[in-house]
């Protein structure tokens, strides 16, 4: 069940005391079902109770109570009723405390308790309540949250049965003047000479009410042209006389035709318990009449026939059945002592659920029931109890608050300081996920000194504690009990094999020896967990065996490659492991320890050698051709990044000019900076820095180069791949991997240039599989190669969105802003290129929320079937149904752009669990190349919001219908025998006549027939799995065409085009692969696809907008520019290549000179005439 406040009987008793259900409406809340807002000392203080309620004095209407008797003990059959009515509002109150056996529920709370002294309740919206209609009953129940109290509370507030408008009717003077004069005109012998007095109407009421309660001969009927009551009610009060039972009717006497009113004719008194009737209706009338008489002057009121009653105030009876009579008050002095209920307490104690005069006792009672019961407030709570202390001056609650903050009780300020003091927003704690928050803190243990470890420790555990986290909560504890938490510590997946197990611990332990015992532990967990001899042995000696080295031979032999001579294509031979583990899993191992092997041999030939495809690699003129980027190990996402973003104009432009737009490092500069709603530090300014200027001769490199591609640096590598916040180890793995390399030649050249004929590679450099660390792991000797592995393995570990995103947070950290967006974030060139705001749209119940949020990317699904991209995208942008909310929770929601970036970055989610495992999902998603974004809008240049609300809504239909296609279809494809519905119902019809031959063959009669006789059964099971397979086939056809018909519904939507920009790349498996990119040179009007250190063009378009039949490529990444910005945003050649070229590198002429004859030299030199 959802946290919920709750509130002490006499707390409860207070609120109802103080709640008017005519101005609910107006205060924005009920005052007795909902808890007050949280007290803001900073804040003017307001009344919690509106001047204008009324403060009731509730009378007890005795034949409709069942009142609790004084020294009476309840039994599991005691439910008492209050009925009263209030003197001043005349509103009833129906009061029911329910003491009925529930069970377990069998201890109801006591004052003589010690554990639970009195009643604790929490409201319960059973019963739907309506707010601000004043003339509808309102019921509300609660129940004390006692564990075995039995206790339930239902309240129902009744409106007077006389309207305001009917006592102004009854009693206006100049209404009773003109139904005097009506009277004469009506019976003008008979008609009385004096005007009715303001009194007689109420007074008649009321005698003519009893008379109905207790009815006798000759009363029972009053005839209209009575002078009384002609001029008393004449004939405008007869909807008050019909609502309280009051009949006309005709008679027959002497003279003629009479009209007559009859009495009421109530049943009789039935139990107090039952369902009102028409006489609780009279009772209640005669109630409000006897007051609204006593009103009156006793001059105004002589001769009255009503015999005035003094009702008996119901406080007494109320508070004995809520048990709160003689509940334990503090002493107080009588200029304490409250005149009225109009003095209000603090607002600490109405958040408590108390009131002001509980003793020590009930407060800690009080505090104790709300945290148990809201948990997620107890933040509050415990500053309600701190702030009553020191303000009551106890030094029994000052002891107590003492004890509970050393228990690690803390307030809302303390929890607001420690997200400080982690450098997150508290106003921004509910978006902040615990995975956040426990990243944000490892990112601090990485950057502060070990004297400080303890604090920062114990200001996450503040925080773990006031969200009822234990994910935070154990990792403020630094313990390691499962197998999960070890993982955890060692930052692996639980996919990952042992020997990436001992790379994170040799990192762990490498600079920061006192975590031995712990990386110990953790390893030992999950040898256990995973019934590794490899890692006990490990422990035992320092080393992981396995098996003896793999010949190099072998593995080309394993990964079925025949010539070893040519020089292999990276996608042929990512294509030879995955088939190769597709066809032997269990040998996974041993065919990435071959492929490991094979590449490293492969990156010492020549790469001009004669490829896989028999030709050798095209060679482009270097003054009209973008360079490559060499993969330094497993980086060929980020190099497809890093190409990526060089095109990108104005962010080229900024990084090559650096210097001028970088943030300055004062704290007055960056105390209000936010990224990403976090704060940023001066350390993560710093390193954001770092990567900017090494992205810098990066760029610089790829403009002057005179080689076909550059070789990027590692320190870029590390600050690219690994986030800020992110520990490799403890300390900045960033910062010590220089050092661990080597010191850099400050004098040498900035960026290596390669040749086309690379160094052969050592050890410490050998290349990385795609997916899973190296059989044998690095030893403990060299923290450099520890170090690298460890940056590629964060890069395995995180997904191409993940580092493009922080990419995208070093850009907004390292830069200056040029303003402040919603909620203090940051405003910069990152922001206006790449984020759109998209806002959701929410319904709760019958609320409607729009929210609206910041966002660089849309995250599409294949959905396991080849579609077009306008399908993927409506699933994130259409109307979503939220089968399992709860009450007042979200319950439907969609989405729109707002304001849509001129750069659109679309990531595919390729990795779907599927039985427990991870699968990649390599469904083809067909792309446009151009993209309408029109029916992602909020509204277009043609279309009004309505207008396109009312063409969403259209489309809405068409995919609940695709759903319901989509959910039979899984139903025929998926059965426990791992077949299709309609194979399966064809293999058990061929089983069928399978044991109906065998039964003919039988030569030995069998008495029991274990197979009755069924006619043709298996011709008719054959004959339905057909029409299976039929369904099947048609329900595919079915859901193609409503995917046409979803997308023909925006056809004529064309008002913001974007164009195909880039198209980010994989082959492999859910466990690894080969990334490049495919860019569009806009200039130039060609494709290019960038694999690495070689870009080549596309000649054959269907590599980027077609499907492969085998092992295919899939899209990861797609990026669209808006049309109108393309030549602004993109420029795909930025080259000024230098005219010393190495002497080494082999140039080939190019075998068609005349194809690049037209093409335009971009800040080169000029083609001779």
């Amino acid at each position: 069940m959802a946290s919920r406040p709750g509130k002490t009987a006499p707390r409860l008793l207070q609120d109802l005391l103080t709640y008017d259900a005519r101005h609910e409406e107006r205060a924005g809340r009920n005052l007795l079902t909902s808890s007050p807002p949280h007290f803001d000392p900073d804040t003017p203080p307001e009344p919690a109770v509106p001047n204008r309620n009324c403060r009731h004095i509730f009378m007890t209407k005795p034949e409709q109570s069942v009142l609790p008797v004084g020294g009476e003990d309840t039994t599991h059959n005691t439910v008492y009723k209050i009925a009263s009515f209030c003197q001043k509002c005349r509103f009833h109150l129906q009061l029911v405390v329910d003491f009925r056996d529930h069970g377990s529920k069998t201890l109801p709370c006591r004052t003589a308790s010690d554990e639970f002294p009195i009643h604790h309740f929490v409201y319960h919206p059973a019963a739907p309540a309506t707010n601000g209609h004043q003339h509808e009953p309102h019921t509300h129940a609660f129940q004390c949250t006692a564990p075995k109290c039995p206790v339930e509370v239902r309240i129902r507030l009744l409106p007077p049965r006389f309207t305001d408008s009917d006592i102004h009717l009854l009693t206006n003077k100049v209404a009773l003047k003109k139904r005097l004069d009506a009277a004469k005109e009506m019976n003008l012998d008979r008609a009385d000479a004096h005007t009715a007095r303001c009194v007689d109407a109420l007074d008649f009421l009321s005698t003519y009410l009893q008379d109905s309660l207790s009815p006798k001969q000759g009363k029972a009927r009053i005839p209209l042209l009575n002078r009384k009551f002609l001029k008393t009610f004449g004939k405008d009060c007869d909807a008050i006389l019909k609502s309280l039972g009051f009949t006309q009717a005709v008679e027959l006497e002497d003279d003629g035709p009479v009209e007559v009113w009859h009495l009421p004719k109530p049943p009789a008194a039935a139990r107090p318990l039952d369902s009102d009737t028409t006489r609780t209706v009279i009772e209640d009338a005669r109630y409000e009449l006897n007051s609204l008489i006593m009103k009156f002057p006793e001059s105004e009121r002589t001769n009255v026939r009503h015999v005035m009653f003094q009702p008996q105030p119901s406080i007494n009876d109320i508070q004995r059945a809520l048990g709160c009579l003689d509940y334990g008050k503090r002493p107080m002095t009588r200029a304490e002592s409250r005149a009225d209920n109009r003095d209000e307490d603090h607002p600490y104690y109405a958040g408590l659920g108390a009131v002001g005069d509980f003793n020590d006792a009930l407060l800690l009672f009080a505090f104790a029931r709300q945290s148990a019961v809201d948990t997620r407030n107890s933040t509050y709570y415990f500053e309600c109890l701190q702030g009553i202390a020191i303000g009551r001056k106890s030094p029994v609650l000052e002891e107590q608050v003492m004890v509970m903050a050393s228990q690690g009780f803390t307030n809302r300020k303390e929890v607001e300081d420690a997200y400080r003091y982690l450098g997150l927003d508290p106003s921004h704690k509910a978006a902040l996920t615990d995975d956040i928050i426990i990243s944000q803190f490892r990112a601090r243990l990485g950057s502060i000194s070990p004297a400080v470890v303890d604090e920062t420790r114990s200001m996450l555990r503040i925080i773990g504690n006031a969200r009822g986290s234990n994910d935070i909560i154990q990792e403020a504890s630094n313990a390691i009990e499962s197998y999960k938490q070890a993982l955890n510590w060692l930052e692996l997946e639980e996919s990952q094999q042992d020997e990436f197990v001992v790379t994170m611990y040799t990192l762990k332990t490498h600079e920061h020896k006192s975590s031995i015992p712990t990386a110990r532990k953790a390893v030992e967990i999950i040898a256990e967990a995973r019934n590794s001899e490899r890692l006990r042995e490990f422990l035992e000696s320092g080393e992981l065996k396995g098996d003896a080295t793999m010949d190099l031979g072998e593995a080309y032999a394993l990964l079925q490659i025949n010539d070893r001579t040519i020089l292999l294509d990276e996608e042929v031979l990512l294509q030879q492991l995955t088939l190769a583990i597709q066809d032997s899993p269990e040998r996974e191992a041993v065919y990435r320890e071959a492929y490991d092997l094979i590449r490293a041999d492969q990156k010492k030939r020549p790469k001009n050698s004669q490829t896989t495809s028999g030709s050798p690699r095209k060679v482009y003129p270097l003054a009209i051709w973008p360079v490559g980027c060499e993969n330094i190990g497993n980086t060929c996402y980020l190099n497809s990044v890093l190409q990526f973003l060089f095109t990108i104009k104005p962010l080229r432009d900024m990084v090559l000019d650096c210097d001028r737009h970088f943030q300055e490092l004062t704290h007055e500069a960056l105390k209000d900076k936010l990224v990403g709603r976090s704060a940023v530090t001066a350390e993560k300014v710093e390193k954001a820095q770092q990567f900017v200027r090494e992205l810098r001769k990066l760029f610089e490199c790829m403009i002057t180069a005179s080689t076909s591609h550059v070789r990027p640096e590692t320190q870029l590598a590390a600050l690219a791949l690994v986030r800020p916040d992110t520990v490799v180890p403890n300390t900045s793995a960033v910062d010590n991997l220089t050092s661990n390399l080597g010191q850099l030649n400050e004098d040498a050249q900035a960026m290596e240039l390669t040749n086309s004929t690379d160094d052969d590679i050592g050890n410490a450099d050998r290349p990385e599989p795609p997916s899973r660390p190296p059989p044998v792991p690095p030893r403990p000797q060299t923290s450099a190669q520890a170090n690298i592995k460890a940056i590629e393995g964060y890069a395995q570990q995180h997904d191409a969105a993940e580092i493009l995103n922080n990419i995208f947070d070093l850009f907004s950290s390292a830069f200056k802003g040029n303003g402040v967006l919603r909620d203090g974030e940051q405003n910069d060139l990152i922001k206006e290129l790449f984020f759109s705001d998209v806002t959701t749209v929410m319904w709760a119940g019958e609320k409607i929320n729009r929210n609206i949020a910041l966002q660089d990317n849309h995250l599409i699904s294949p959905g396991n079937r080849d579609r077009p991209l306008y399908a993927a995208l409506d699933d994130e942008f259409s109307l979503t149904e939220l089968d399992h909310a709860e009450e007042g929770e979200v319950k439907r929601k969609y989405d729109f752009m707002s304001k849509a970036s001129p750069i659109q970055i679309i990531n595919v989610r390729r990795l779907v669990l599927e039985n427990k495992k991870v699968m990649k999902d390599d469904s083809h998603v067909a792309l446009a190349e151009i993209l309408y974004l029109d029916r992602y809008l909020g509204h277009t240049d043609s279309l009004s919001e309505q207008q396109l609300r009312a063409l969403k809504e259209k489309q809405w239909h068409l995919r609940q219908k695709l759903k319901d296609l989509k959910a039979r279809k899984q139903m025929l494809e998926g059965t426990e025998v791992k077949l299709s519905l309609s194979a399966s119902v064809n293999e058990c019809s061929n089983l069928i006549e399978s044991l109906h031959k065998q039964k003919e063959d039988n030569l030995i009669d069998v008495d029991d027939d274990p197979l009755p006789p069924i006619p043709d059964i298996h011709g008719y099971l054959a004959v339905k799995a057909q029409a299976l397979r039929e369904e099947e086939a048609g329900i595919e056809a079915e859901m193609k065409e409503v995917d046409q018909n979803i997308n023909n519904i925006f056809s004529g939507c064309k008002d913001h085009p974007y164009r195909l920009h880039s198209v980010f790349m994989h082959r492999g498996s859910s466990a690894g692969g080969h990334y490049w990119i495919f860019i569009y040179d806009f200039q130039n009007k060609i494709w290019r696809k960038y694999n690495d250190d070689y870009v080549d063009k596309v000649e054959d378009l269907d590599a980027i907008f077609k499907k492969e039949v085998k092992n295919p490529a899939t899209s990861t990444g797609i990026v669209y520019v808006r049309e109108d910005k393309i030549n602004e945003y993109t420029q795909a050649v930025c080259r000024e290549p230098e005219r010393n070229a190495s002497p080494e590198i082999q140039m080939i002429d190019a075998p068609d000179t005349t194809e690049y004859e037209n093409i335009p030299v971009i800040n080169g030199i000029a083609k001779e005439s």
